[in-house]
């Protein structure tokens, strides 16, 4: 049999009301055309759900059972509904990002604090990730924006159309270690050597893997991992060779603590965007996009 949401309310009304004629009343209906209606639903069920010639209208012990399960349907649609409405408006009052590794730290701070007035009230989310995955979520809709190391060609390959980009500045991709006492590098670059590098699925494991294979280097990959923090923190423990981005090791080599193993190893200008969709509607999602692209825009 099939059964219409509005027998649901139809019962509901009933019960509220106590009487067909201001239950059709609540319902907006005429009391002939909702005792049709309830007529009807009885001779779907094929069993009576009212008693109609008691004193007060009551439900049937039929009727009862099925007033208790519109009851708890009602609820849960209302419920759903309740939960989708604060779904809408946590993400109206939401900007999530998704950010590259070793972006998240100095980068993305810094980033921060250029944000337009107009929208300092909104909560920021961020979702540390590497690239390739923070593009996925960036089309599923899971977050607002991407900011990403990557180049031209990645963008026209991944993005078919469906983003739209800022490059929001560069970075050299150097390759680093631990200084010795007198200051010098603890590994010898062009001898064999421990590599810490990025996980197959990093964008920069690319360039390493180009880097290495161009200039035939004798790295032995001793650790492995997408996240580019854990790599500075394994180089930062003397544990071998890693190329990290400029601008994350920029005090420590300063500071001589970390050394450049062979400034002409490195990977020059490296990009930095930011994405979003195309598709994206809300305000405050185009605001700060427009804001963006007036600071990163020549005059």
């Amino acid at each position: 049999m099939h059964l219409e949401i509005r027998w649901i309310e139809d019962l509901i009304a009933i019960e509220q009301t106590g009487s067909l004629s201001r239950a059709a009343s609540l319902r907006c209906v005429s009391q002939s055309a909702f005792s049709r209606r309830v007529q009807q639903l009885e001779q779907q069920l094929g069993f009576l759900i009212l008693e109609r010639h008691a004193k007060d209208l009551k439900f049937t012990e039929a009727g009862l059972v099925l007033l208790n399960s519109a009851k708890t349907m009602a609820k849960q649609l209302n419920d759903t509904i309740a939960l989708l409405n604060n779904m809408q408006k946590e993400n109206n009052l939401s900007i999530r990002f998704a950010v590259a590794h070793s972006l998240t730290s100095q980068f993305f701070s810094h980033f921060l604090q250029f944000f337009p007035s107009n929208i300092s009230h909104f909560k920021i989310q961020m979702q540390a990730t590497n690239v390739f995955e923070g593009m996925q979520r960036l089309k599923q809709g899971q977050c607002d924006f991407m900011l990403c190391y990557a180049d031209h060609s990645l963008l026209q390959t991944v993005s078919q159309g469906i983003f739209q980009s800022i490059q929001l500045g560069t970075t050299d991709i150097v390759p680093v270690c631990l200084s010795d006492a007198q200051g010098k590098s603890q590994f010898d670059i062009h001898a064999p050597f421990p590599l810490i590098s990025y996980s197959p699925n990093a964008y920069l494991q690319q360039l390493v893997a180009k880097i290495l294979e161009q200039h035939q280097l004798q790295a032995q990959l001793q650790y492995e991992t997408d996240n580019a923090n854990n790599i500075k923190d394994l180089v930062m423990q003397g544990r071998g060779i890693a190329w990290l981005p400029r601008l994350t090791i920029e005090t420590e080599l300063q500071q001589g603590i970390l050394n450049l193993c062979d400034a002409t190893l490195a990977y020059p200008q490296q990009q930095i965007f930011l994405l979003k969709l195309n598709l994206t509607q809300r305000e405050s999602i185009e605001a700060l996009w427009q804001h963006v692209l007036r600071q990163h825009t020549d005059p």
